[in-house]
């Protein structure tokens, strides 16, 4: 499935049709031509909006809908202990997110990011499981709302 988006750069500019492949932006003329080829990785190519708005519910949970519902059945499959990528593991909140200080910090989410919804090149295209919508906009979701860890389970309401 292709999208399709239209915008303006200004209130008194015509509308441009165009869609966007690949992180490349391509005319209406070359649309024949994207059609057979933009797909990077197993997910349609579509790029995150430019400014990312936390949903008014917050972000989704790290622990109860970010890492089982997308990391673990979509990034387990090579990111695992044994697996091929298991020198780059994707299996909890530090390995997923990077140092929380420092000039590094949030390093890995970043890099994650700029692969899943930039270069769309993860999952790679030969993956047992590409990101479905749901989990790509639950881990979009995610990434406008901070990235943040879900508190520990034993953690009050501060009252």
């Amino acid at each position: 499935m292709r999208r399709f988006y239209a915008w303006s750069r200004s209130a008194d500019a015509p509308i441009v049709a165009a869609v966007v492949c690949n992180g490349r932006t391509i005319g209406a003329l070359a649309l024949a031509m994207a059609a057979l080829a933009c797909r990077k990785s197993g997910a349609d190519c579509i790029p995150p909006p430019a400014v990312l708005t936390c949903p008014e519910a917050g972000s989704p949970s790290f622990a109860t809908d970010v890492l089982p519902k997308v990391f673990y059945p979509v990034c387990d499959d090579c990111h695992a202990p044994g697996k091929v990528e298991s020198g780059h593991p994707l299996t909890d909140y530090q390995e997923i997110y990077g140092p929380t200080s420092g000039p590094s910090a949030a390093s890995e989410a970043n890099a994650i990011f700029t692969q899943v919804f930039e270069n769309c090149s993860m999952p790679p295209s030969n993956a047992p499981m590409p990101f479905d919508d749901d989990e790509r906009q639950i881990l979009l979701d995610w990434f406008a709302c901070g990235a943040p860890d879900s508190p520990p389970l034993d953690a009050g309401s501060g009252d």
